[in-house]
């Protein structure tokens, strides 16, 4: 009886252990910071001339093709920012952070005929540990690129920007890691010293794979996104204190 007795309390653990549930991610809305406006978007075009525009990276084409640039592709650019989120998020005993990128996509309804453009918005986000902020705020006194491994990743199509934490809870598994990346080329400019210049992108940590953005930016065939090259062709500019302000954990 005494044997019978303890096989059944060692089954009993056993099974509670076999079943145990992993924590569930808990993104605190209150928390929220918000970045929608104010975001400048550059790019040098091909004649060498330097285009901008209010949250947009402008195509790169020649400055003069007035039929490039009024095209409605080109109304998204090489790459967009509607909003920018950051949210604290619990996983159980840990602290980590979600980052939000909305953006607009858009393509013709006719294809063949490219008749009736139509917009939507896409989201990418990225969810880090809490104590790689410290690897972007660090980053904001010096020029360079930063790689931040991510817990999870992903890109949401079509949503509401109202209802994006709503279908990102739907999306969410958090790993202990995967094999992207967070890569952030910043740059700072002595003449502007109040402003900082960037591109956010997700990166495979080995191959040349570009997510979270509208376009990849390629040269002689090889993506620039993964050197501070890039922002010698493409950037945003923002207020430098209101950056580090977005990127400081509170």
């Amino acid at each position: 009886m005494r044997s019978l007795l303890l096989l059944l309390l060692v089954s009993a653990s056993t099974f509670a252990q076999i079943h145990q549930n992993e924590p569930i991610p808990e993104i605190d809305e209150k928390s929220v910071k918000i970045i929608d406006e104010d975001i400048i978007g550059w790019s040098k075009s091909f004649d060498g001339q330097w285009l901008s525009k209010e949250m947009t990276i402008p195509i790169r084409a020649i400055s003069q093709d007035e039929i490039a640039y009024e095209s409605d592709e080109s109304e998204l650019g090489q790459d967009n920012i509607s909003e920018l989120h950051l949210y604290k998020t619990k996983y159980g005993e840990e602290q980590l952070y979600t980052l939000i990128k909305i953006f607009r996509t858009g393509s013709y309804k006719y294809t063949a005929t490219q008749q009736k453009w139509q917009e939507t918005l896409s989201a990418y986000y990225y969810i880090f540990e809490a104590d790689q902020m410290k690897k972007l705020l660090e980053a904001t006194e010096s020029n360079g690129l930063i790689r931040i491994p991510l817990r999870d990743y992903g890109l949401m199509e079509g949503i509401k920007s109202k209802k994006i934490i709503e279908t990102l809870t739907t999306n969410l598994v958090i790993k202990n890691s995967t094999d992207r990346l967070l890569v952030a080329v910043l740059k700072l400019d002595g003449e502007h010293a109040d402003k900082i210049y960037f591109q956010i992108s997700s990166q495979h940590e080995i191959f040349p794979d570009v997510e979270g953005i509208l376009n990849d930016f390629t040269l002689q065939g090889n993506t620039v996104y993964n050197s501070p090259l890039l922002l010698d062709y493409l950037h945003y500019e923002y207020d430098k204190e209101a950056f580090k302000k977005f990127f400081t954990a509170e």
